[in-house]
């Protein structure tokens, strides 16, 4: 993918999406698969990892990416706000229901996913952790950088002020969560439904589908993420992976052959 460097990008009119460059970051890989379902066009630009990216906090007042900027519009940093803006510049192809109790449905569970000390948020805490499972030492010395150790961790959590929950909690949250799913996925399907929510994709869809990387990635050949990053994905230590049925792994599949593309591209 080709990047903008906020020098380039901050004057250009439309939607300028700000990315971690060159990582498949579930909040900014989530921002793009519904930014593309809806086919709404937008400039990726760079935010580059461990930088203080002192241009980008210049121009929208955060570090962090994702961002969404529209026009001469506030900026959205927020996966909510990001997906509002989605749903009203192309009202077309909605990823949120009409009624009110379907709406509240999807809202929840996306926020269960991608809130803070939701799957996403919980899943961060656990790498660098014990909790996550013992290291491979071999595959450890074999990566293109260190692997992500509790320093990381901390790095980062410091970096995204999480205020709740922590490394030892975490397992049981996202195994709560997965079980959730999977249960919602049961229902549906003895229903006709591959969805979790109805009949048709909405945004809970879209969010699992990505954040899903994060209980099992696909493959190198459809995403070659960096080998550091794919090892600190691959050891989801033995709570959550005693609670990984298949079915979340297959809603992924169909979404990403029925409604995305691959490989990724980031």
């Amino acid at each position: 993918m080709k990047y903008y460097e906020v020098a380039e990008a901050k004057d250009m009119p439309g939607l300028r999406l700000v990315l971690t460059a060159y990582v498949p970051g579930p909040w900014g890989e989530s921002a793009k698969k519904i930014f593309d379902y809806k086919n709404i066009p937008y400039i990726p630009v760079a935010q580059h990892a461990g930088k203080e990216n002192e241009d980008l906090v210049a121009w929208t007042g955060i570090r962090n990416a994702p961002n969404a900027m529209y026009e001469d519009e506030a900026p959205r940093t927020t996966w909510y706000d990001i997906l509002m803006l989605a749903e009203r510049l192309a009202p077309e192809r909605p990823l949120l229901p009409q009624r009110s109790e379907d709406r509240a449905l999807v809202l929840g569970i996306c926020s269960e996913i991608c809130s803070e000390w939701g799957f996403g948020w919980a899943r961060r805490a656990m790498m660098g952790s014990p909790y996550a499972g013992p290291v491979d030492p071999v595959r450890a010395a074999s990566l293109s950088k260190p692997f992500f150790g509790p320093e990381d961790s901390a790095r980062m959590r410091k970096a995204y002020s999480a205020s709740v929950g922590g490394a030892a909690e975490a397992p049981a949250r996202c195994a709560d969560i997965v079980r959730m799913l999977a249960a919602r996925l049961h229902r549906q399907k003895a229903e006709g439904s591959d969805y979790l929510v109805g009949y048709a994709p909405t945004a809970c869809d879209i969010y699992w589908m990505v954040f899903s990387m994060a209980l099992d990635p696909l493959p190198h050949e459809v995403n070659p993420m960096p080998d550091w990053m794919r090892m600190s994905y691959d050891m989801i230590g033995p709570v959550l992976e005693a609670v990984k049925d298949p079915i979340l792994l297959a809603h992924r599949d169909m979404m990403y052959e029925r409604h995305s593309k691959l490989p990724l591209e980031f």
